[in-house]
């Protein structure tokens, strides 16, 4: 009997040569605030080619007959613990939080991630095509993140060249629990803020050390070296961008002080139940704001969320998004999320941004993703009705011009099953 089973012929991976697909007669959601009806939307060479009316068939594309379906960007979801909290969950695959000291913003969620991991073809299923993968929020500076495309089968294809670097942080409860149980720093808020200060200053020193160096004309050292600081230094040149898992009002203060304090930018607060009672602070500092619609009271910062948050928020001029955080929420329910704060007063085209475009802007591609437009890359997402009524699951997914999900097929589950043929991954329709 054969040890190994050959895997089956699929498409070939976002970025090689594919045949042109041309979508015709769709609604177009761009996530721009538009709606487009009756129009058609054009992939070729990795990128969106073409938006208009009829457009003319290129030589060897392939044709689609949307018959007014809602087309989407690909959603984007910038906090999922994908492949670095593994399913089936199992201490054997829990590879996201580092729990062994408070400040790690060395580690690398790339050294992490699993690329086998069964809820990557279930995501995709659900119309997400990007995802920031982050460390968890054991750690007051959790290390920094990873960007994927939910396709491939190597952490090599999914991963997105010339993303920027992101760090995550996390404030509140999480980080006193893990250490204050220990009997070690941080066992309060203000330890918490002590140990964040203490590696931003040995950062700083490291930084003007550096700079005193290469001022010199003769070197009779080598030049000041931290690596484990290193990505502390990005952030204070303001070369790479801070996402912070952070709930409640004061701790929302905190970080804007030590901002202010260091002289560095916060991309985005996420979880940030509380952030709909200090909107304007987050306006001035130009903070975005990655939130649940409806998910509370888990713990004691989590009591005194409120549903209305996401309209709030968006009204007042606060970059918002929602995310997973997957798995507490599972990463196909991302536009889920955006059904539930649309139910709850958010508009319509703003709960479709707040998955796609702002996401993608929060976490620095917006000039690549998270809207229909020339030039884009081709994350494309077609929905049988409105994505944006309850449960609802996407007909078709593109990610950079490859059908990955449609016509019963999920590539990316397949890719799994080569490798694992009993593990009965998931398909589209689940």
């Amino acid at each position: 009997m054969a040890l190994v089973q050959a895997a089956p012929a699929l498409a070939m991976p976002p970025g090689a040569a594919n045949p042109p697909v041309l979508l015709r007669h769709a609604t177009l959601w761009p996530g721009t605030g538009a709606v487009l009806p009756d129009t058609d939307l054009l992939l070729q060479n990795g990128h969106i080619a073409a938006i208009g009316k009829d457009l003319p068939l290129p030589a060897g594309a392939n044709a689609i007959e949307a018959k007014g379906r809602i087309i989407t960007p690909g959603l984007v979801d910038m906090h999922s613990h994908l492949g670095v909290y593994a399913s089936p969950t199992s201490r054997a695959h829990a590879d996201g939080n580092e729990m062994t000291a408070p400040t790690t913003p060395f580690l690398r969620a790339i050294d992490s991630f699993d690329p086998e991991d069964a809820a990557i073809a279930r995501g995709v299923a659900g119309g997400v095509t990007t995802s920031l993968i982050l460390p968890g929020s054991g750690n007051l500076m959790g290390g920094q993140a990873l960007y994927i495309k939910l396709f491939g089968h190597t952490v090599a294809e999914m991963q997105i060249p010339g993303a920027p670097r992101a760090l995550k942080w996390a404030l509140g409860e999480n980080p006193k629990r893990v250490y204050g149980g220990r009997g070690q720093l941080p066992m309060s808020r203000m330890g918490s803020a002590w140990a964040i200060r203490q590696k931003l200053n040995e950062a700083q020193e490291v930084q003007d050390s550096q700079q005193r160096w290469d001022k010199e004309v003769a070197h009779t050292t080598a030049r000041p070296n931290r690596p484990d600081l290193e990505p502390l230094q990005a952030l204070l040149r303001g070369e790479a961008l801070l996402q912070v898992h952070c709930y409640e009002v004061h701790d929302i203060e905190t970080l804007v002080r030590l901002s202010e304090e260091f002289h560095f930018k916060v991309a985005a607060i996420h979880h940030a139940l509380e952030a709909w009672k200090v909107p304007q602070l987050l306006r001035e500092h130009h903070i975005g704001v990655a939130t649940f619609a409806d998910l509370w009271g888990f713990k004691m910062e989590a009591y005194d969320a409120s549903v209305h948050a996401p309209a709030i928020l968006q009204a007042a001029g606060v970059l918002l998004a929602l995310k997973t955080d997957h798995p507490v929420v599972e990463s196909r329910d991302l536009m889920n999320e955006a059904a539930k704060a649309h139910h709850y007063g958010l508009a319509e085209q703003a709960a479709l941004a707040a998955v796609t475009r702002n996401p993608a802007q929060a976490i620095g591609l917006l000039d690549r993703i998270g809207t229909l437009e020339v030039g884009k890359e081709a994350d494309v997402v077609v929905w049988p009705g409105s994505p944006l009524t309850l449960g609802a699951r996407p007909e078709r997914v593109f990610i950079q011009g490859v059908q990955v999900v449609g016509d019963g097929k999920n590539l990316q589950a397949a890719w799994s099953q080569a490798v694992h043929p009993t593990a009965g991954v998931c398909g589209c329709e689940d």
